[in-house]
């Protein structure tokens, strides 16, 4: 039997070394600088550091987004608030915290500087320092989940979310206008997932109850483009090449045709038939569908990659791994021709070449 001296001689050492590797990751935080990481002055193998005063995460969050402007500056974001930015291509990785414990549902950054995101509890933010530190610029009535943001311009953006929350920017975010589905008419309004800013004044959205609507004249009007019957629940939409595509749960791919004269004036009855579904054989849930700069894509979801090619050829991509099936892709960013940035559950972070199939591990928690 141990007595209550050995006890309180282990809760002091606990307390000792508890208290020593506090201070040695506080040493490690230290500024960011170009890399933001010392390997030597960390206890583990991991290849994330913490900034200063952060918020310090133990175990793998989820991650839902991620966005690069180049090869080398990148983020990433999800569960609690976490995002994690590198400047070398994903070598290494500094975490920051929201000043709240949110949820990022979507991250976008114009440039090495300038960043959006928005949250799970209906807030929209910006970052003007490389994701350092973060401003609120609005927050939903009711803290309405927003589920996605995407800017054309630094004046021009959109932001969408649950009970069909359409928001728009056109003053840089100085203020936000709520819009809204002119011709929906079901009973309850949607959860609007995905978004596709093609213009300064045209845009598309997607989400629940197969809805798909559009935009020609900057939100004064948004019509939706897809029949009542429709039983999908979109995820995401995005421009490949000149080719429109929706996907969503159970496997969902649909091709959206564009019209040349613009949208027209349709009833709640009379919807043009705009909308075509791409069998990719597949029944697992569809997260994520990104384009890059030469007219093909990447779709992501649950244990599933599709690549496509001049913006209509699809091709599975192997994912040549034992736990594949338990894969949760949740989004992703192009980073050159071949090569894209995937994030998903339990803090998976990868590289992936199409041309390829290879994968490499980004983040070591």
């Amino acid at each position: 039997m141990v007595g209550k001296g050995s006890y309180r001689q282990l809760n002091l050492f606990l307390m000792f070394f508890c208290a020593v590797l506090i201070a040695t990751m506080d040493a490690s935080a230290g500024d960011e600088g170009e890399s933001g990481f010392e390997p030597d002055a960390l206890l583990s193998q991991s290849n994330i550091s913490h900034h200063r005063d952060d918020r310090v995460r133990f175990v793998p969050d989820n991650l839902f987004s991620v966005s690069f402007v180049d090869e080398s500056h990148g983020w990433a974001a999800g569960y609690y608030g976490t995002i994690l930015k590198t400047v070398d291509g994903g070598s290494n990785w500094t975490h920051f915290s929201l000043p709240n414990t949110d949820l990022i549902r979507r991250i976008q950054f114009l440039d090495r500087d300038h960043g959006w995101l928005v949250t799970h509890r209906g807030r929209i933010m910006s970052s003007e320092d490389g994701g350092v530190s973060w401003k609120t610029r609005h927050t939903e009535d009711r803290q309405i989940n927003l589920r996605n943001i995407q800017f054309v311009t630094p004046d021009t953006g959109w932001a969408v979310g649950h009970e069909g929350a359409i928001l728009y920017t056109s003053d840089g975010g100085e203020t936000w206008a709520n819009q809204n589905l002119n011709n929906f008419i079901g009973r309850d309004l949607p959860r609007l997932n995905g978004l596709a800013v093609l213009s300064e004044s045209h845009a598309m959205l997607a989400g629940e109850f197969g809805v798909i609507a559009e935009t020609v004249d900057a939100g004064k009007n948004w019509m939706v483009i897809t029949p009542p019957e429709i039983n999908a629940t979109f995820t995401e939409i995005a421009q490949i090449g000149n080719s429109i595509f929706a996907v969503g749960l159970n496997g969902v791919v649909a091709n959206v045709h564009l019209q040349k004269d613009g949208l027209d004036n349709v009833s709640k009855v009379e919807v043009p038939a705009r909308v075509s579904f791409v069998d990719t054989g597949v029944e697992q849930h569809f997260f994520d569908i990104v384009a890059n700069e030469d007219g093909g894509g990447l779709i992501v979801g649950l244990a599933n990659i599709f690549a496509i090619e001049n913006g209509k050829n699809f091709r599975g991509v192997e994912i040549d791994r034992p736990d594949r099936n338990y894969l949760y892709f949740m989004g992703a960013t192009s980073i050159s021709e071949s090569k894209y940035v995937l994030v998903g559950a339990r803090g998976l972070a990868i590289t992936l070449d199409v041309t390829t199939a290879q994968m490499t591990g980004l983040i070591k928690w």
